[in-house]
């Protein structure tokens, strides 16, 4: 077991030593290390809202999501925002399944991570997210989408692993 740690310790270093070699060498960041600015953040009468929906106890709840679909879309996220209504949300799509790492660095509010498979699934969940944090946080295997939204909403609905969410880009059975 310490062999495997020491491994690990060993290919993080020489990650960031590759990492920081490539910076300095071509200028070239990590897509989440650009720098972003309160200015950066859309207006909310500029943004674009698509419903997103899930049943629970034979009701169906409505959200209204922002759809993060672009690189500098994802690496921005939610940062910056000082509130957030609880039927709103982001929706994360990273165009194929494959494991995801989040971090709540320059967001303020706390939030409840949703990990989901391309056919919209639950796949993992993270409740109650530090604000500021540059913790990562991890989908716990390969996903296609990451939901975020107000931190609570997955305890109020009771929302768990396995559940069904609906949107216009996920891919049914």
């Amino acid at each position: 077991m310490m062999t495997m740690f020491k491994n690990l310790s060993y290919a993080m270093t020489l990650f960031y030593v590759v990492a920081g070699f490539l910076i300095v060498l071509f200028g070239v960041e990590p897509i989440s290390a650009q720098t972003f600015t309160p200015e950066h953040v859309l207006k909310r009468s500029e943004r674009i809202y698509t419903p997103l929906s899930f049943v629970k106890d034979g009701k169906t709840i409505t959200l209204q999501v922002e759809v993060a679909n672009t690189d500098d879309l994802r690496a921005l996220g939610l940062m910056y925002r000082t509130k957030m209504p609880d039927n709103e949300g982001m929706l994360f799509d990273f165009e194929e399944s494959r494991p995801v790492y989040m971090w709540m660095q320059n967001t303020f509010v706390a939030l409840d991570m949703l990990f989901l498979t391309e056919q919209g699934q639950v796949h993992h969940i993270v409740k109650q997210t530090t604000p500021l944090s540059r913790s990562l946080i991890g989908s716990g295997g390969a996903v296609r989408f990451v939901l975020e939204v107000k931190a609570g909403l997955v305890e109020r609905y009771q929302l768990k692993k396995g559940d069904q969410i609906q949107h216009e880009l996920f891919t049914y059975k």
